[in-house]
């Protein structure tokens, strides 16, 4: 549960830094919380650029992203500080976080690789990814068919044989 005393407060890289401790887990009022603090700084303090420690965060909820989004539309400079590499793996980070200095990165306006119309990004496949298998468990032809290949599925119905006309005759009836 997100509480005020445990925020601190430091100036880095000429952002006004927030430290949310060493909770790894940040939940819903911990984001209501961030929110808060992040109107007060910039509204009310009228600090123009702004920073999170992200040092001990390994997970964060949906909306962060779209929060720090927020002021950087309304011309804040947003920095976040030491995230761990899964959070520097997430789309939103590859795509809009750039870094600046060490441990130091920088949310940018727009997109590095800004999506076209038509196109596939190169953050995302329609192709198969190969996964060796060690296992060696045998897998159907059928399984791996593409719409180029000649080989046709099957379908048994229960039943198949002679008696089906009868059935057939019922349904009809």
């Amino acid at each position: 549960m997100a509480k005020r005393n445990r925020l601190h407060f430091h100036d880095w890289n000429g952002a006004k830094v927030i430290d949310l401790g060493t909770m790894e887990i940040w939940d819903g009022a911990d984001l209501a919380l961030l929110r808060e603090t992040l109107t007060l700084l910039i509204d009310r303090q009228r600090h123009h650029s702004i920073g999170v420690n992200m040092a001990f965060v390994k997970y964060i909820p949906s909306g962060f992203f779209g929060l720090l989004f927020d002021w950087r539309e309304k011309g804040v400079r947003v920095q976040l500080f030491n995230p761990q590499p899964h959070v520097q793996r997430m789309l939103w980070f590859t795509q809009f976080m750039q870094p600046v200095a060490k441990g130091c990165f920088l949310m940018l306006a727009d997109p590095k690789q800004p999506y076209q119309t038509g196109s596939t990004p190169p953050w995302a496949t329609t192709a198969p990814i190969e996964i060796p298998d060690d296992d060696k468990v045998e897998v159907s032809l059928f399984s791996q068919a593409t719409d180029g290949d000649e080989a046709e599925l099957a379908f048994a119905v229960a039943g198949d044989g002679e008696e089906d006309d009868d059935f057939e005759s019922a349904i009809d009836d």
